[in-house]
C-alpha cells in the first residue's frame, strides 16, 4: 500500500516542481564550480534546497528533509563567508543532489525514501564543521553506468513496399482486402519502387484499394499521432501550457461557435427557398470566416503541445561535468537556443539519444589536457548543445572541438570487425565512412570502459531519431572536432504541404521547403557534370525528377519544377503537375514505414496521400547529387 494514500495529487505536484528545481540547482552548481564567489548563485542554490525541504516536510519524507537541511546549512555558511568552497565540498554537494534525485524516485513509487548513505551524511557534517579535507567518496556515483537505449519496437524502414502491410498500417486492420501484390524489387539505393503494379491497376488505384475506404468510415484508424509508442500510458502525458495560449484556444472556440450559428441560420434560409445574391454572399463570407478560424485554432492547439527545449537541456551540464571529472578532463558544455520550442511528445524520446551523444563527445571527442596542450589548444574543451528552428524542422547539434574523426581509420576498424567488405570500403566516401559509427557492434575502442566501447548505442541513437521521422548527420574535420546534426519535424501533428503530381498520382511535400514553382522548358535543361540542371536567376540548380526519387519509369516530360531548399542545399523537384496546398494532419505508419515516406494524410475529398520525406529521399544520393538529363526525358533516352 502506498505511503501517500490520499496525498497523490500533492505528491505529483511536488515531484513535478521539485524535479525541475533540482535540475536548475544542478546547472547552477556547475556554474558555481567555475565562479565560487558568485553570491547570486549561492543564494539561488540555498533557496532551491530550502524549497525542496519544505515540500518534503509536507509529505513527511523525513530522510529527504534531513539531507536537504544539511545541504541548506552548508550553503548558508558558504554564502555568509564562513566556509570556502573546495573540490571536496563540491563533491559532497554533488553527491547530495544525486541522492535527492534517487529519493524522488522512491517518492514516485509511492514509498518513503530510505536514509541517505551514512558516509555522505558524515561528509556533509564534516564540511559544516570545516573538517572536510580528504577526497570524498561519493554516495551516489558522479557518472551513472551508461543508459541502455532500448531499440524501438517499430520495424525498420522497409526496402520493398508490401501493399497488404500498407493497408493494415493505414486502415488499422490486420488483413488487407487486396489481391496478392507483385513482388517489389529491392530499393537499397533510394526508395521503394512504388510504381509496381498490382493486378494491372494504376498506382492511384492501388493506394485507394489498399486503404479500402475513407478514414472517417473507421473511427480511430488514422488517429494516432506520429511517434506514439505502445507503452505511452507509462509515460508522462501531462503538459504545462501558458494560460495565454489556453485563452486563445477558448476565444477561437467561441468565435467558431458564433460562426456555426450563422451558418445554421443561413442553411435554414436556403432550405426555405432564399437564394438571392445577398444570402449567397453571406454564406460565402461565413464559410471563409470558418476556414480562417479553424486554421487559427489548429495552430493554437498545436502551440499548446510545444515546450521550450531548455527543459530537456537542463540535466545535461551536470552529466557532462561528472563524466569529465571522472575522465580527468576539463569540459564546458555550452547550451544554445534553449528557448526553441519542440513538440512535447518528442522531448522524452530525445533524452537518451542526446545523453549518449554528449557522453560520446566527452569520452571520445575531446582530448585530455596534455594532448590538447601538445596540439596547441586550450586545456578547457568545449561541447556545444544547440537547438534552432529551420522551416518546419528543429535542428539539434552536439558538437565538440576535439580531435575529429578519421575516415580511413573508421573504414579499417569496420573491416577488422567484419562489418563491411573490402569492396565496400574501397567505394566509400567520407560521409559514408563517418556513418559507419551507426553500425551495430562498431566501436573504435579496443577495450570497453564503464562509459563506452561496447559498440552499442550509436546505432540505437539513429534508430530512435528515425522513429521521430528525423535524421542524423555527422560532420567532422581532423584536429577541429565533430558535429552530430539532428533534424526533426517541428511538430508531429499538423504540417502545411504542397500537393504535387506524378502522372495522376498526388504526393505531399512540406510547404516550408518550397521557394517557388517554375515551368520546365526542355531547351533550358542542360547537363552539367553529368547531371541535369537549370539556371534560375543566375544560379545553377540541379533537377531531381520525382519519378527518379520514387523509382517510377517516366512516361512524360515533367511540366513543372518546384524550387526547394533543405538546409543549405537548393534543388528543383521535377513534377507533372500540382494541386495546391493543404494543412495536412499527419498520420503515422507505425508498423510499416516505406523509406522516404514520412506519413500519410487524408485530403478533403477523402483521398489518401503519402507525405514524402525529402531529406530521406535525397540522403543516399551522396555529395554529387543529381541525375542525367536523359533519365527523365523519354525522347532523349529513346534517341540514345
Amino acid at each position: 500500500m502506498s505511503d501517500f494514500a490520499g496525498m497523490e495529487d500533492l505528491l505529483q505536484d511536488f515531484l513535478t516542481e521539485a524535479t525541475d528545481l533540482l535540475s536548475d540547482v544542478d546547472n547552477k552548481l556547475v556554474d558555481l564550480e567555475k565562479n565560487p564567489q558568485d553570491h547570486g548563485l549561492l543564494n539561488d542554490i540555498f533557496r532551491g534546497f530550502h524549497t525542496i525541504k519544505g515540500g518534503a516536510g509536507f509529505l513527511n519524507a523525513a530522510e529527504l528533509v534531513t539531507l536537504c537541511h544539511l545541504t541548506e546549512n552548508l550553503f548558508d555558511k558558504l554564502r555568509n563567508g564562513e566556509l570556502e568552497l573546495s573540490k571536496e565540498i563540491m563533491d559532497s554537494i554533488m553527491a547530495a543532489t544525486g541522492t535527492v534525485r534517487d529519493m524522488f524516485g522512491h517518492l514516485d513509487s509511492g514509498v518513503l525514501p530510505p536514509p541517505a548513505d551514512s558516509q555522505l551524511i558524515a561528509n556533509l557534517k564534516a564540511a559544516l564543521a570545516g573538517e572536510l579535507v580528504a577526497p570524498v567518496v561519493n554516495a551516489t556515483p558522479a557518472v551513472a553506468p551508461p543508459a541502455v537505449l532500448v531499440a524501438p519496437t517499430v520495424a525498420a524502414p522497409a526496402v520493398a513496399l508490401d501493399w497488404n502491410k500498407l493497408y493494415g498500417a493505414v486502415a488499422g486492420t490486420a488483413a488487407a482486402p487486396v489481391a496478392s501484390p507483385a513482388t517489389v524489387a529491392s530499393t537499397a539505393a533510394i526508395a521503394p519502387e512504388m510504381h509496381t503494379q498490382v493486378a494491372g491497376q494504376a498506382p492511384e488505384t492501388i493506394i485507394q484499394h489498399a486503404v479500402g475506404r475513407r478514414a472517417t468510415d473507421k473511427p480511430g484508424a488514422l488517429s494516432a499521432p506520429v511517434g506514439r509508442r505502445d507503452n505511452e500510458k507509462s509515460r508522462d502525458n501531462s503538459i504545462r501550457v501558458d494560460t495565454t495560449r489556453l485563452d486563445q484556444v477558448l476565444n477561437l472556440s467561441g468565435e467558431i461557435g458564433l460562426t456555426k450559428n450563422r451558418l445554421n441560420a443561413l442553411r435554414s434560409d436556403i432550405l426555405n427557398g432564399r437564394s438571392d445574391t445577398d444570402t449567397l454572399h453571406a454564406l460565402d463570407q461565413a464559410v471563409s470566416q470558418l476556414d480562417l478560424l479553424v486554421s487559427d485554432l489548429q495552430n493554437a492547439v498545436m502551440k499548446t503541445r510545444m515546450q521550450p527545449i531548455g527543459r530537456l537541456f537542463q540535466k545535461y551540464p551536470r552529466i557532462a561535468r561528472d563524466l569529465a571529472r571522472n575522465l580527468g578532463k576539463d569540459v564546458e558544455l555550452l547550451l544554445v537556443g534553449e528557448e526553441t520550442e519542440i513538440d512535447k511528445t518528442m522531448i522524452e524520446d530525445l533524452s537518451d539519444p542526446i545523453i549518449h551523444l554528449i557522453r560520446n563527445a566527452v569520452d571520445h571527442g575531446v582530448e585530455g589536457p596534455q594532448e590538447r596542450r601538445a596540439a596547441g589548444k586550450p586545456e578547457k574543451s568545449q561541447v556545444r548543445l544547440e537547438a534552432r528552428q529551420e522551416g518546419d524542422h528543429i535542428v539539434l547539434i552536439v558538437a565538440d572541438d576535439g580531435k575529429g574523426m578519421n575516415a580511413e581509420r573508421l573504414r579499417a576498424k569496420a573491416l577488422e570487425k567484419g562489418l563491411i567488405t573490402d569492396e565496400e570500403a574501397n567505394t566509400m566516401d567520407e560521409r559514408q565512412s563517418f556513418n559507419l559509427v551507426f553500425l551495430p557492434g562498431f566501436s573504435t575502442m579496443d577495450v570497453a570502459s564503464d562509459v563506452s566501447g561496447r559498440g552499442v548505442g550509436m546505432d540505437v541513437v539513429r534508430t530512435n531519431i528515425q522513429k521521430l521521422n528525423g535524421s542524423i548527420e555527422i560532420k567532422s574535420a581532423p584536429g577541429k572536432g565533430t558535429s552530430f546534426v539532428i533534424s526533426l519535424p517541428l511538430t508531429l501533428a499538423i504540417l502545411p504541404v504542397l500537393l504535387v503530381q506524378l502522372g495522376e498520382q498526388p504526393f505531399a511535400v512540406p510547404l516550408s521547403m518550397v521557394r517557388e514553382i517554375l515551368p520546365i522548358q526542355i531547351e533550358q535543361v542542360q547537363e552539367v557534370g553529368g547531371r541535369a540542371t537549370m539556371v534560375v536567376r543566375g544560379e545553377v540548380m540541379p533537377i531531381y525528377p520525382i519519378c527518379h526519387l520514387l523509382g517510377w519509369t517516366p512516361v512524360q516530360i515533367p511540366e513543372y519544377g518546384v524550387l526547394m531548399q533543405t538546409g543549405d542545399h537548393a534543388f528543383i523537384l521535377a513534377i507533372d503537375g500540382f494541386m495546391g496546398r493543404e494543412d495536412a494532419v499527419i498520420k503515422s505508419l507505425e508498423d510499416f514505414r516505406p523509406k522516404g515516406v514520412a506519413g500519410v494524410t487524408t485530403l478533403s475529398n477523402g483521398q489518401i496521400v503519402l507525405i514524402l520525406d525529402m531529406k530521406e529521399l535525397l540522403a543516399d544520393m551522396g555529395e554529387n547529387r543529381g541525375v542525367p538529363r536523359s533519365s527523365f526525358i523519354p525522347e532523349v533516352r529513346a534517341v540514345a
